[in-house]
């Protein structure tokens, strides 16, 4: 049996084919030119000072003059050549951009700028948030100011230090070692790095949502701190619901990490992959898109079949049968205590 994509909700999709605008693996060479839903520059100004645009929807976004996008790869998505240029203005332009935030909006970044400037202002922080929003600077300043709400909101006073795991034991250790999101090693072949989620491992446990997210932060920080092609390229997500039945949805978390990953923090999703999917996935589809939102709806992509099947489809975005973890068929051998002990070692 092969692997096969489940028809989407609005009926579109089916075997062989990529539902909500995902190349599908099997025929890589049609790849999008749209990216995310986000445009091309599409102006530039004669004033060597002032930012260029770049519409989408004939909504205007402020870039850099500088700024210049190779073309689009196998999930469709176009990434910004970085010169030093590009990121200096860049980088001057989100500072202006910070500050013309209505006042509702700057609580966070005035709060951040006074506790931690360290963090705040420093070039490897800011540019988390210029690679998610492609370089586009006023996106990025809006993503950076929900960022710094949400992050005190959730962290309180540590909000103002780095994140580190031994931060994350303390307060989160139950909830980090249950292994709800897992941060699988090195990156695929595409530069990505590859988070899996097994909501299976929710059954006997008793967890707190706010401590589920927490521990969800650290390990998305993890990854991008981890390989800089993960800013720049994405995280790609592994979804395994083999196990998975309706008590294990938990509509309150799935809806806390949604808002995290939607212009919060600053994480590019290439895109979901979802395997074996039960027929309650069908069943809740309708609610799952409404609460992921349409970027990242149309993101996913599903698989059923057998684990040769689903891995020749793997393979064409780069992420081969040893990267996988057993679940999926793969060889990885993926122990979450293990892992956070290496992290502790290394003080991260």
């Amino acid at each position: 049996m092969s692997a096969q994509v489940f028809p989407s909700a609005n009926g579109n999709g089916g075997s062989g084919g990529a539902p909500n605008g995902i190349p599908s693996s099997s025929a890589t060479s049609s790849k999008s030119t749209a990216e995310d839903g986000r445009s091309r520059s599409t102006a530039t100004n004669s004033n060597n000072n002032a930012p260029s645009s770049t519409s989408s929807n004939d909504t205007k976004h402020i870039c850099s003059r500088f700024l210049k996008k190779r073309a689009p790869d196998i999930y469709g998505q176009r990434h910004a050549i970085e010169s030093s240029k590009c990121i200096s203005d860049s980088l001057r332009l989100l500072e202006r951009e910070l500050w013309k935030l209505p006042e509702e909006k700057k609580s966070g970044i005035e709060q951040a700028s006074v506790l931690c400037p360290e963090i705040f202002e420093a070039k490897e922080h800011r540019l988390l948030f210029l690679r998610c929003e492609q370089f586009n600077v006023d996106l990025a300043a809006l993503r950076m100011a929900n960022y710094w709400i949400r992050r005190i909101e959730l962290f309180g006073s540590k909000a103002f230090t780095p994140f580190s795991i031994a931060e994350s034991k303390e307060k989160d250790g139950h909830e980090l070692s249950m292994g709800f999101l897992r941060l699988l090693p090195e990156t695929d072949g595409t530069g990505r790095c590859n988070i899996f989620i097994d909501p299976s491992v929710l059954e006997d446990n008793t967890y707190n949502d706010e401590s589920m997210v927490r521990a969800a932060w650290y390990t998305l920080h993890a990854a991008l701190e981890e390989y800089d092609s993960t800013q720049q390229k994405g995280i790609v997500f592994l979804v395994y619901l083999r196990n998975t039945y309706v008590r294990h949805f938990d509509r309150s978390l799935v809806t806390l990490l949604a808002n995290s990953i939607r212009g919060t923090l600053p994480v590019r999703v290439s895109a979901i992959h979802i395997f074996h999917a039960p027929y309650l996935f069908e069943v809740l589809f309708d609610v799952v898109s409404l609460l992921l939102g349409e970027r990242l709806t149309k993101r996913m992509k599903m698989y059923s079949g057998e684990d040769e099947a689903i891995h020749d489809q793997l393979e064409d975005f780069g992420i081969l049968p040893s990267r996988l973890p057993k679940e999926l068929g793969g060889s990885l051998e993926f122990d979450q205590d293990r892992w956070i002990r290496e992290r502790e070692n290394e003080g991260k």
